[in-house]
């Protein structure tokens, strides 16, 4: 028990001592406060040579327990070079002392922390730098303000080095860094652990490493006097990358560079780390195991006119690349890769040479070679020879729009030379392609709509700057095709923006669904009734195309045995020989389609009918927008021969006032049911029977044009009776039509209205003549005087022919204007082919 006492009170008194330290060494700190600061102060600005700008000055015994903290709070500090500008800015620098030698007058730093700064570092065009700031002193030092740093810590700094004489240009930042340093006769060995962020690496206009955050642990000794940098063994951690760095950085009389580094537990990230982050995105999750190695140098002179040699060395063998959520896996993955450079400021110097590529997906084998020399104007030579599971591809490196694939491509094919001589048709046959690509029944669906392509099969062999067709088949939705053909300078289409292509094949399908074709390459239909496609034709396309399709679908439009030619050029369409099976009968047409404009699309066109029904017409047609008389009232066949001009909006729907035509129409076995104005007939001719006419052949020449239809005088011949009737029927609906018919029952008129409108033919029976007037919604049947009757006659036939003569001969210039091109219409210029540069 009396041990037990003791042991308490001596526990107590060394409580009660060292309570009294703490005070006693507090309340020193509050006595000589104001002391210590102006010591300090005083000392320290016996060795600037630059202003400094504090906000608070503070001492903390707490802060550092037991050592004494001095802490500077909105700290500015002017840099040496002319001018105001800040090397330093901080919101907090804590300095830390031992606080006896402090009491002797000593202030000898221990250790530094500080918070939120921003340091700019700066050498001027003639080499000088901005952060000399303390005055050469002959004394020893006693008494000065002194450094013995083994702890300093940075939070949230900010670094920008800037060397206009050696075109250097960097920027770091760091959220927290650890690191100690140890000075004598001007040498400064520092080691720092913690975070780091490359915002830039400029070294002479070259950009290197921006953007990239690294881990670091480094061993680095500063020559001030000797103006060099050591690197000792050091680690430098990128993502789960580590790399070994030594090196050398000089910069006295030259700038010399000399660094080596060298992957350590390398993997696929290692070479993925070292690129932008923006091209390895879609990367950032594969894997590898196996043999993977990455050396890379940077020796040489750094001037303006001089860069250091800069090269890479990398590869892997026999490793297995895979990505962790997906199954497919390329096994037995071999390369051989370099890069290298005398000039990093001159690419056209730099070489990247891919060689040895070998490996499996899914079993099946494949090699390849790639090399790209001079990156500003390059030269690229590349082959590729294996077979590829489409759907193995596509699970190993999935693209978003397409899903579902299955299939295979068994692939011969080599390209060599400059990628530039390929953007002009007069050198691209310079190039060298060649090989062959055969597509083994492909399967996938595209975009969001998921459109299927299936049963893709064929060949596709390469000549130059030119890809044949052969045999290849497949379907596409519900539209099948078959093409054999050229694509002509497809290479360059394929790579370069607003590159011409010409394409001359033939097409046989027994399907073609234009309503789904026009969504997949017009874009997606907008919504309502009535489907409408941003119709264009690229400035870029040359077409020959030649069509054999068995059946054909557009909206209500179905058609069968579609024959004929397209010729594309200059954002013109013309087919001069194109004849279809359709609505009951047979057409026949030529078309000349100006899209140049792509608000107001040209169609200049030619065409015949044989035997198309005249319902289906007008069923196909929508009624031509129209309820006055629709397919539901008409029957029979058509016989006719048009001629017609109009311009088209962007979606394919007609400027009305633009339609000009010519029609010559002989209609047989027609009928005329339930139309109601031949209905309302009957209060003048007393006949139940014109609700359903019935009539052999109605031969006619009608115009189009100003929007409005002229219709001469025509002679209907029916089961009921002979109507002669002509007239105007606009397109906003305003109709004026003269009748002229057999009156049969004088009971039924108004002889008094009637004057002037009833005729004796000559032979005892008397002719009655009518007309039409008003809107196809609100109109009315009037008795025709005989004065009316003869001008409206005389003067619409003389209208309707000066108006077909007009049209005829512009019809006939424009016709002629496309003969002209007939023979030369599709050509492509080239050179013959040489053999490319080596």
């Amino acid at each position: 028990m009396h041990a037990l006492k003791v042991l308490r009170k001596i526990l107590l008194y060394t409580v009660l001592i060292a309570g009294a330290f703490i005070v006693v060494l507090a309340a020193s700190v509050y006595l000589f406060k104001d002391k210590i600061i102006n010591q300090f102060i005083r000392e320290a600005n016996k060795q600037l040579s630059t202003p400094v700008n504090i906000t608070k000055i503070d001492v903390s015994i707490f802060q550092h327990f037991p050592q004494l903290s001095i802490v500077f709070s909105g700290v500015y500090v002017e840099d040496s070079h002319e001018g105001q500008y800040p090397l330093l800015t901080a919101s907090k620098i804590s300095f830390v002392l031992n606080p006896i030698e402090v009491y002797r007058g000593v202030y000898t730093i221990k250790g530094l922390r500080i918070e939120n700064s921003e340091v700019n570092l700066k050498i001027n065009d003639n080499g000088d730098n901005n952060y000399t700031i303390t005055k050469q002193s002959d004394s020893n030092g006693s008494g000065a303000v002194s450094f013995q740093l083994h702890n300093v810590e940075l939070i949230n700094t900010r670094v920008h080095y800037l060397n206009m004489a050696g075109q250097q240009d960097l920027s770091f930042t760091s959220p927290q860094l650890m690191a100690s340093i140890a000075s004598g006769s001007n040498i400064y060995n520092i080691r720092a652990k913690g975070q780091l962020t490359t915002e830039k690496i400029n070294i002479e206009g070259t950009s290197l490493l921006a953007g990239k955050t690294f881990t670091i642990d480094s061993d680095i000794i500063y020559d001030d006097e000797a103006k060099n940098l050591t690197i000792n063994p050091s680690t430098i951690r990128l993502k789960n990358s580590a790399f070994a760095i030594t090196g050398t950085y000089s910069w006295k009389d030259k700038t010399l560079v000399d660094f080596k580094t060298e992957g350590k537990d390398t993997d696929i990230q290692t070479l993925f780390s070292l690129l932008p982050e923006s091209s390895t995105r879609n990367l950032d999750k594969y894997r590898s195991k196996g043999d993977i190695y990455f050396k890379a140098s940077l020796k040489g002179e750094i001037s303006k006119r001089k860069t250091p040699f800069f090269s890479i060395d990398f590869g892997f063998s026999k490793a297995t690349i895979y990505h962790p959520d997906y199954k497919t896996q390329i096994q037995d993955a071999t390369l051989e890769g370099s890069f290298a450079t005398d000039d990093l400021n001159d690419m056209a110097a730099a070489t990247l040479v891919l060689k040895n590529i070998q490996g499996k997906l899914n079993n099946e084998p494949f090699a390849a070679n790639f090399i790209i020399k001079d990156f500003k104007n390059p030269e690229v030579i590349c082959d590729f020879k294996g077979r590829v599971d489409a759907r193995s591809l596509l699970d190993f490196y999935p693209i978003q729009q397409i899903k579902n694939v299955a299939g295979y491509l068994l692939a011969d094919v080599s390209f060599e030379g400059r990628l530039g001589l390929l953007k002009k048709k007069s050198t691209a046959q310079r190039v060298s392609t060649q090989g062959t690509i055969d597509l083994q029944n492909i399967n996938l669906t595209y975009g969001e709509q998921n459109i299927a392509l299936q049963h893709l099969n064929g060949s596709l062999q390469f000549n130059n700057n030119d890809l044949a067709l052969s045999n290849v088949a497949g379907t596409i939705g519900n539209s099948d095709f078959l093409f054999n053909g050229f694509f002509k300078n497809i290479i360059t289409f394929i790579l370069f923006e607003n590159q011409p292509i010409g394409i001359e094949t033939d097409l046989h399908a027994n399907l073609l669904d234009l309503d789904q074709l026009f969504a997949i390459g017009f874009g997606k239909p907008s919504a309502g009734p009535q489907q409408d496609y941003e119709f264009s034709i690229s400035p870029n396309i040359y077409l020959n195309f030649n069509c054999d399709v068995k059946t054909l679908r557009y909206k209500k439009f179905h058609a069968r045995n579609l024959k004929g030619d397209l010729l594309v050029k200059n954002q013109v369409a013309v087919s001069r020989n194109l004849s279809v099976n359709t609505m009951g009968g047979d057409l026949k047409l030529s078309a000349i389609v100006d899209a140049n404009n792509h608000k107001a699309i040209d169609v200049v066109s030619t065409c015949k009918l044989d035997g198309i029904n005249v319902d289906s017409v007008f069923y196909v047609f929508d009624n031509f927008n129209q309820s006055f008389i629709q397919d539901r009232h008409l029957k029979g066949r058509a016989y006719a021969d048009v001629n017609f001009e109009m311009s088209l909006n962007q979606n394919l729907k007609l400027f009305p006032e633009t339609l000009v035509a010519d029609i010559s129409a002989i209609i047989r076995n027609g009928e005329l049911n339930n139309f109601e104005p031949m209905k309302k007939l009957n209060k003048f001719l007393d006949d139940e029977s014109l609700s359903k006419l019935r009539f052999s052949d109605l031969k006619n020449d009608i115009h189009i044009e100003n929007k409005t239809i002229y219709i001469p005088q025509m002679e209907i011949r029916s089961n009921v009776t002979d109507i002669k009737i002509s007239g105007t029927h606009t397109f906003d609906q305003q109709i004026d039509y003269r009748l002229v018919t057999p009156l049969r029952a004088r009971k039924k008129i108004n002889e008094q209205e009637a004057q002037g409108a009833v005729e004796d033919d000559g032979s005892g029976r008397s002719k009655l003549f009518l007309k039409i007037v008003g809107t196809t919604d609100n109109y009315r049947i009037l008795y025709d005087t005989e004065a009316v009757k003869k001008k409206i006659i005389s003067d619409l036939k003389k209208e309707v022919q000066e108006l077909k003569d007009a049209f005829k001969n512009k019809g006939t210039r424009k016709k002629k204007e496309a003969e002209l091109q007939q023979d030369e219409y599709f050509e492509w210029d080239s050179e013959p082919a040489a053999p490319a540069k080596p």
